[in-house]
């Protein structure tokens, strides 16, 4: 099927007087071709709610309150400003789009940075990127080429490269032309709101479950219009898997193996039945239901940090914890310290190892070996005491942290192994 061209900019319809503001927004993403041009990007800006909202340059966001709690993302427009230059609307919509589903304003890993204004630069040169839509004199990534920055980077990986040449004393700024696009309201804050990453997640599943069939229409056209941001829903999902809102509280360790392994096994979708959310569009919209996949054992690094001296009694208790896992995912352990050292199959028990040289974390993240081992997770046993990733791989991870003390990797869900015995109830 032929998507539709795009709406010529003077054919776009301009935002209108602020009380109609609302009724605006649905019309647009549903009418001037942008449904058919970008499918999801329709449906996540229809889960916003527009203010009009004088005192930002253009558009902002914001995020409010809790999952299921009337909490939500708000887009500040300042309607004056797009009816002076309605040729950058389109293009500063999908800004704010990418800025949600990439976390932005969610994720604690974006929060509490060392350097801030990397941060932001980081993050604006990801929310351009994949937009050909016009921008008002955009930070772009190609600005800091010469730093490392490449396409196709996450934000944490630019920050990294940014904050290397800064520490080597070159200071990376963009054009002089250049100004951010929107308002970064988010940027003062310490922390993200509780439940951000949460409510991320269900905007982004609503917008794949509701956008489904317009992107399966509109990408035998153009296939990238079945992707935000240069990705799929479910990779944008897996980007935000892996953490908690509060990253310093521990969870029971041993729930936290259940729950990380039930997660690998989550249910799909399907479309089999009418869909009782549109009941008059009975035989226009498929419906769901929910099933298991059909590959249920996901292969997950069970990762063991052999510097630690770990003793039989505490591999013998890893091994009885990972014993009835084993049944629902595939488990590879691997030996590391400095370096890795023996990589192989869980079999019910683990070996006696010892102690090594130093600890660097990093090895076991490298994308060639995870990729080599099919690793849809990471498990990892440490105690936390070494060099990690600045950026987090492409899978899960939870750490099972061995001695009290703080974890300074911004990424990654962990829980606290306990030594002691359980108490006798």
């Amino acid at each position: 099927m032929r998507v539709p061209e795009r709406p010529r900019a003077a054919e776009r319809p301009r935002p209108p007087e602020p009380p109609d503001l609302r009724a605006w927004l649905a019309r647009f993403v549903q009418e001037a071709g942008f449904l058919a041009r970008y499918p999801y990007y329709a449906h996540v800006l229809a889960n916003l709610e527009p203010v009009a909202d004088p005192s930002v340059p253009a558009m902002g966001l914001s995020l409010h309150g809790a999952p299921g709690r009337g909490g939500r993302y708000y887009l500040h427009v300042n309607v004056e400003q797009f009816l002076r230059e309605p040729r950058f609307l389109l293009g500063i919509l999908l800004h704010e789009v990418h800025h949600v589903v990439l976390g932005h304003l969610a994720h604690p890993k974006f929060f509490g940075a060392a350097h801030p204004d990397l941060m932001l630069l980081a993050q604006e040169t990801s929310a351009n990127e994949h937009i050909e839509e016009p921008l008002p004199t955009p930070v772009l990534w190609q600005h800091f080429e010469r730093f490392g920055v490449r396409a196709g980077q996450s934000t944490l990986e630019r920050y990294a490269k940014l904050c290397a040449a800064r520490a080597e004393g070159a200071e990376p700024l963009p054009k002089r032309d250049t100004k951010l696009v929107d308002q970064h309201g988010w940027r003062e804050q310490a922390s993200p709101p509780p439940g951000g990453v949460q409510q991320t997640k269900q905007l982004i599943e609503r917008a794949r479950e509701e956008g489904a069939e317009d992107a399966q229409r509109a990408s035998a056209g153009r296939p990238e219009s079945a992707t935000i941001a240069g990705r799929t829903p479910e990779e944008l999902l897996l980007q935000l898997v892996g953490t908690t809102d509060a990253p310093q509280v521990y969870v029971d360790w041993r729930s936290a193996l259940r729950a990380f392994v039930a997660q690998a096994r989550a249910p799909v979708h399907t479309w089999s039945r009418p869909s009782r959310r549109f009941p008059k569009r009975i035989g226009e919209l498929p419906g769901r239901t929910y099933r298991l996949r059909d590959v249920l054992r996901p292969t997950l690094v069970v990762a063991i940090d052999t510097s630690l001296s770990m003793s039989r009694q505490e591999l013998a208790e890893v091994a009885r914890q990972l014993r009835p896992l084993s049944g629902l995912a595939r488990l590879i352990i691997v030996e590391c310290d400095a370096a890795l050292t023996r990589v192989y199959p869980f079999t019910g028990t683990l070996e006696s190892v010892k102690g090594r040289g130093g600890t660097d974390l990093r090895p076991v993240f490298e994308p060639r070996f995870l990729r080599a081992q099919g690793a849809d997770g990471v498990v990892y046993f440490t105690d936390g005491d070494g060099p990690f990733p600045t950026s987090p791989p492409g899978v899960p991870t939870l750490w099972m942290l061995t001695k009290p003390g703080d974890f300074a990797c911004p990424w990654g869900l962990r829980a606290k192994l306990s030594r002691a015995p359980p108490a006798r109830r």
